[in-house]
C-alpha cells in the first residue's frame, strides 16, 4: 500500500522547529554610500568595505552602531579611550554589556575599575570610531577622554640622559654619548614616572624534515632594568634615565654601590627639589591590565640556517619580547592627562 505524499511529509517534519520571522538584514535606508567609490555599506562600519575609505556617518547613524573593535597591530596608527575614574562617585556600571563593546573580558575591566586611576580600556582605528565609542560608555556613566597614538609617540622614546646636576633652582642634563646640555627650572619641572623594563629572549634551532618541523634546542635569556622619565612643562617628549651607564654623582654623598638604590635616591632628591612635581611610580602594578590594550612588543626574526654539529645545519630563530613601548605609552600618558 502506497502512502500519500502528505502523510510522508508530516513524519519527517522535525519537533519544535523554530520559525524565523524578523528580518536580520539592513534595510536599504541603513545603508552608508561612501563617498569615495559611492558603494553601499552595512551601517555598523566605519569605513568602506570596498575602497578602505573613511565613511561620513551622520549622529543618527552612529547613535545605531554597534561597534566590533579589533585589535590593532603595533605599527597601526590609532586613537585610545582613557577612563578616569571620578572622585566620590558612586556609580554602579554595567560591566556586561561595557565589556562587549570594548571586547574586554568582565574580569579584565572589572581590573581596570579596581584601579582606580586613569588606564586605556580600548584602542580604535579610527577618531570617529573612538567618538561612538566613548559617547556610548558616556552614556553609562564612565568618564572617557581620547589620546592618539600620535600624540603618546611610543616610536620616537625620550632623550636618553647620561647625568644630571642640581644647580641653583633649576636641573641641568646632559645628554647621553653627546655633549649637548638642556636646563629645566624647578617650577617647570611637572612629571616623573618610575618604572621597569623587561625584555625576554629565547633562541631556538629547528629542524625540518619531510614538511615538519621540530624544535630541539631552545635557550631562553631575561633581563630587567629601572628607568625613570621626567618632563617639564612644555616637553612632552621628556628625557629618559637609565640605570645602566647612568653617572649618579649628582646625588654627591648620597651616592650607593647598587643602581637600584641610587634611583631610589635620585627620585627622592628631586620630589625634594621640586616638591610640586607629579609622581607616578604605580606602572608595576598596572602593567598587567595595561596589556589588554597595550600588548608588549614582540617579534620573531629568523636567524638562516646554523650549523649544530659536523656537516648539520638547521634553521635557527630569535624570539623577542619588550616592554618598552608599552611603558613609554603609560609615561607619555600621564604628561597628557595633567
Amino acid at each position: 500500500m502506497e502512502k500519500k505524499e502528505d502523510q510522508i511529509h508530516a513524519g519527517n517534519q522535525p519537533e519544535n522547529l523554530q520559525i524565523q520571522t524578523e528580518d536580520i538584514a539592513f534595510k536599504p535606508e541603513e545603508m552608508i554610500s561612501c563617498g569615495e567609490c559611492a558603494r553601499k555599506n552595512p551601517p555598523n562600519r566605519f569605513k568602506c568595505f570596498y575602497c578602505g575609505a573613511a565613511l561620513e556617518i551622520t549622529d543618527e547613524q552612529a547613535s545605531n552602531i554597534q561597534p566590533n573593535l579589533r585589535k590593532l597591530e603595533g605599527w597601526e596608527k590609532g586613537y585610545n579611550l582613557i577612563y578616569a575614574p571620578v572622585p566620590n562617585s558612586e556609580n554602579e556600571f554595567d560591566l556586561t554589556e561595557t565589556a562587549k563593546i570594548l571586547n574586554l573580558e568582565n574580569e579584565d575591566l572589572q581590573k581596570i575599575l579596581q584601579a582606580k586611576k586613569p588606564l586605556p580600556v580600548a584602542r580604535t582605528e579610527s577618531e570617529k570610531e573612538a567618538e561612538i565609542v566613548a559617547k556610548k560608555m558616556g552614556e553609562r556613566g564612565f568618564n572617557i577622554s581620547i589620546v592618539s597614538d600620535e600624540a603618546l609617540a611610543a616610536d620616537r622614546l625620550p632623550t636618553r640622559l647620561r647625568s644630571l646636576e642640581f644647580e641653583d633652582g633649576k636641573l641641568i642634563l646632559i645628554y647621553f654619548n653627546t655633549d649637548e646640555i638642556a636646563e629645566i627650572e624647578r617650577e617647570d619641572l611637572i612629571l616623573i614616572v618610575s618604572g621597569a623594563v623587561f625584555e625576554r629572549k629565547t633562541e631556538s634551532i629547528e629542524k625540518r624534515k619531510k614538511g615538519e618541523s621540530k624544535i630541539f634546542d631552545v635557550t631562553e635569556t631575561a633581563s630587567d632594568e629601572v628607568l625613570m622619565d621626567i618632563y617639564s612643562r612644555e616637553n612632552s617628549n621628556g628625557y629618559r634615565i637609565l640605570a645602566k651607564g647612568f653617572d649618579f654623582s649628582g646625588l654627591e654623598t648620597d651616592k650607593g654601590i647598587l643602581a637600584v638604590e641610587n634611583m631610589r635616591k635620585l627620585v627622592a632628591k628631586l620630589r625634594q627639589f621640586a616638591p610640586n612635581t607629579k609622581f607616578v611610580g604605580d606602572y608595576l602594578a598596572v602593567r598587567e591590565v595595561l596589556g589588554n590594550v597595550w600588548e608588549i612588543e614582540q617579534r620573531k626574526d629568523s636567524q638562516g640556517l646554523k650549523r649544530h654539529s659536523f656537516g648539520k645545519f638547521d634553521f635557527a630563530n630569535v624570539a623577542t619580547s619588550n616592554n618598552t613601548q608599552q611603558f613609554t605609552k603609560y609615561s607619555r600618558l600621564q604628561w597628557q592627562i595633567l
